[in-house]
């Protein structure tokens, strides 16, 4: 059985375009697990998780959330403020 003669340079061209897509394919993953374009990803999932919860579906501030949210700060500020005070005293 003989071999035509461009079997092997078929084969090379095949072996060197699947060669090209494996490390395209490597390089690609690489990227998505870099630290660096994992926080990237964490911030931006960190914004779009804090727009919803300040934001209604039409784009308008919900301000009892911020206002609540207004609260719980102004307590524990508070709450800090009056240790600090009570411990210098004493």
């Amino acid at each position: 059985m003989s071999v035509p003669p461009d079997e092997p340079a078929r084969l090379e061209r095949e072996i060197s375009l699947h060669q090209q897509h494996l490390a395209a394919t490597v390089d690609e993953l690489a990227s998505r697990v870099a630290p660096k374009a994992l926080a990237q990803q964490g911030v931006e999932n960190a914004k779009g998780r804090a727009k919803e919860l300040v934001l209604d579906e039409d784009g308008a501030l919900r301000v009892e959330r911020i206002a609540a949210v207004g609260g719980a700060v102004v307590a524990v500020v508070g709450l800090f403020t009056g240790l600090a005070v009570r411990r210098r005293h004493h």
